[in-house]
């Protein structure tokens, strides 16, 4: 079955970028560009996974997952964290919500598809990247 990953991210070359190389492994990929449109596609398509960009128009991100986790519809699913911020406190904020992982642009994306593969496939599992 084919696995979706939700891309919350306002970079359109970023997000689009993403978007071609995940697809091109097999993935379904539905984007959004704010944290609206990011709680709005969570809630209607129940994705595997969440690619969650910090710093966005419309809303935090981390605010935005405090809101998809305290959902009942969109608490179990994975996010991952991608941000451009160097603080230090965020990746801290990022993980006490439940991050499954956490990435600094930019970052490799080999080690980001290997943590996406991770949550999918152990859901409950958070790792220290």
């Amino acid at each position: 079955m084919e696995k979706t990953i939700l891309i919350i991210e306002d970079d359109e070359n970023i997000s689009k970028a993403l978007d071609v190389r995940l697809q091109a492994r097999g993935y379904k990929v539905v984007t959004a560009f704010d944290a609206i449109q990011g709680m709005q596609k969570a809630t209607g398509t129940l994705p595997d996974v969440i690619l969650l960009d910090i710093t966005m128009p419309g809303g935090n991100g981390l605010t935005l997952a405090e809101r998809l986790k305290a959902s009942t519809h969109t608490q179990a699913i994975p996010i991952i964290f991608l941000t451009a911020s160097q603080q230090s406190d965020l990746r801290q904020k990022a993980m006490a919500l439940g991050a499954a992982a956490y990435f600094e642009k930019p970052y490799d994306f080999d080690y980001l598809l290997a943590a996406l593969r991770a949550a999918i496939e152990h859901p409950h599992v958070h790792l220290a990247i």
